[in-house]
């Protein structure tokens, strides 16, 4: 399913019926983002060469005149390591035990992966083993997917240098990705709290995003979901999905939530040091089978109290104030007129109605397996009921149901069951063996540039011949094209080959 923006700024609605390789995100989002027919692949080794790949895909190839919204979709694979550039800003920006830190590196310039405007479709995925000391903004652009990328410590906070940055627009899949910095503020430093900028920030009319399988550690800002807020409402009501993210050893913002509708599920909050999930300007925010330990302030509304936002709450390990204590969650004063969940009890009673289906574990689960499946260089694998043993199976399918029976967290099972077996996701990617034409496990499914309908099995597709692939979890019901574009990569087969796993 792709969107496109009319004129510069505004995106269209959703369209349900999509096609049936659209991504299932478990999230708003909906975007095979390049991975779609026309693509073409390449690869980079640093940022500069992935704007010049950007730029050269607004480009017709036929008339090299330049094509509004792109030419064809891209895949790029960024293979490149700048854990020397990383380290050596982690190693400036670490505070002595004065607060002050070596050299400052936030008046630095941006180093930045700009993509503006452009809607034809966009993956870009680190190969194993590289990392980024860049940023990537998305810009009145749709159907993007930002995947497998290990991004840490950028200078230039005086500059705007996020990690990332989803400005006006829509449908961004941000997947299994490691973003990271300092948890700590220099002295000296701009307004006091620019030593690193935001590692996500949505803003202005994003819609339909989902962020996921993300390690996000030691930072201090997390992330904006909206950017501005008067009188307690805000300039636009954001879309955003976040779910089975680890944030471990971060300040705050998880997110600041402006308005909109924000779906938290499945994730692992631990060593928050200042606050969590912040809900303003009549924000609503579904918070769902989330697992919070060691943690200050981890769901509130504070700094501007004006229109509180509300939270629906559903299994998460907190149920009661008594389980403050048990977790090692602590509050402080959210200032006049604002509001903590230290009692883990909703001040939304419905729960807002959501646009895809999704199956999340308990949240004992995300306590126990989450750290195998989060962050780079996991192959796209998932979480899953079925690999969470007792710890897990106890988890119900969720639907787009706006209703609850429950306003309360101690509900384990208040979300509907859903028919759909097409949202079911990995258990974790499979061991690719043999010298034959498939896998070993694996049966036939189609030839090079057919489609692959998945009838049975796990779900797992390999693309590849003899020795040589490379697998996608598509799930059972539905089917995937048996093409170097879907599959991201060419396993060089001669010809390549699908097949199912058993």
């Amino acid at each position: 399913m792709q969107y496109q923006l009319k004129g510069s700024v505004a995106v269209l609605a959703m369209a349900l019926c999509g096609s049936a390789l659209a991504a299932q995100t478990g999230g708003f989002a909906t975007t095979d983002g390049g991975n779609i027919s026309g693509a073409q692949s390449f690869t980079a080794s640093t940022y500069t060469e992935i704007n010049t790949i950007i730029a050269n895909a607004f480009l017709d190839p036929s008339t090299g005149k330049k094509v509004s919204g792109g030419a064809y979709p891209v895949i790029i694979t960024y293979t490149g390591n700048e854990d020397s550039l990383i380290n050596q800003i982690i190693k400036d920006h670490t505070v002595d035990s004065s607060g002050n830190c070596p050299k400052a590196h936030w008046n630095d310039t941006y180093r930045e992966v700009q993509i503006k405007e452009f809607t034809k479709g966009i993956t870009i995925q680190g190969a194993n083993g590289s990392s980024a000391n860049f940023g990537i903004t998305m810009i009145k652009s749709a159907n993007i997917i930002v995947k497998n990328m290990k991004i840490g410590a950028l200078g230039g906070a005086n500059n705007d240098a996020d990690m990332l940055r989803i400005d006006n627009s829509s449908n961004i899949w941000v997947d299994h990705n490691e973003l990271f910095a300092v948890n700590n503020e220099c002295n000296g430093s701009p307004d006091g709290d620019l030593t690193f900028e935001s590692v996500i920030d949505i803003k202005k009319d994003a819609q339909n995003i989902t962020v996921s399988y993300n390690v996000i550690r030691d930072s201090k800002k997390v992330g904006l979901m909206g950017h501005t807020q008067s009188g307690g409402t805000t300039d636009y009501q954001r879309t955003v999905t976040y779910h089975h993210n680890i944030y471990r050893n971060v300040n705050g913002r998880l997110p600041l939530q402006r308005g909109g509708v924000a779906h938290m599920y499945n994730n692992l909050y631990d060593q928050i040091t200042g606050s969590g999930i912040n809900v303003r300007a009549s924000g609503k925010a579904i918070v769902e089978r989330n697992w919070f330990e060691n943690s200050k302030n981890p769901l509130t509304c504070r700094f501007d109290t004006n229109g509180c936002g509300t939270w629906h709450l559903i299994a998460n390990n907190t149920t009661s104030s008594a389980s403050n204590a048990t977790y090692g969650i602590t509050w402080d004063d959210p200032g006049s007129g604002g509001i903590n969940a230290d009692t883990w009890t909703s001040t939304l009673a419905a729960k807002p109605s959501l646009s895809y289906t999704y199956e999340p574990v308990t949240a004992q689960c995300v306590k126990d397996k989450l750290a195998s499946y989060a962050g780079v260089g996991k192959n796209g694998a998932q979480l899953t009921a079925s690999v969470c043993g007792s710890s897990g199976s106890s988890s119900s399918s969720s639907s787009s149901s706006s209703s609850s029976s429950s306003s309360s967290s101690s509900s384990s099972s208040s979300s509907s069951s859903s028919s759909s077996s097409s949202s079911s996701s990995s258990s974790g990617a499979p061991t690719l063996s043999g010298t034959g034409n498939y896998p070993s496990g694996f049966s036939k499914c189609s030839d090079e540039g057919s489609t692959c309908s998945v009838t049975k099995g796990t779900g797992w597709v390999a693309f590849g011949r003899k020795g040589s692939w490379v697998a996608k979890y598509v799930g059972v019901g539905n089917s995937i094209a048996c093409t170097v574009a879907a599959f991201g990569s060419n396993p060089a087969g001669n010809p390549n080959k699908c097949s199912y796993q058993n």
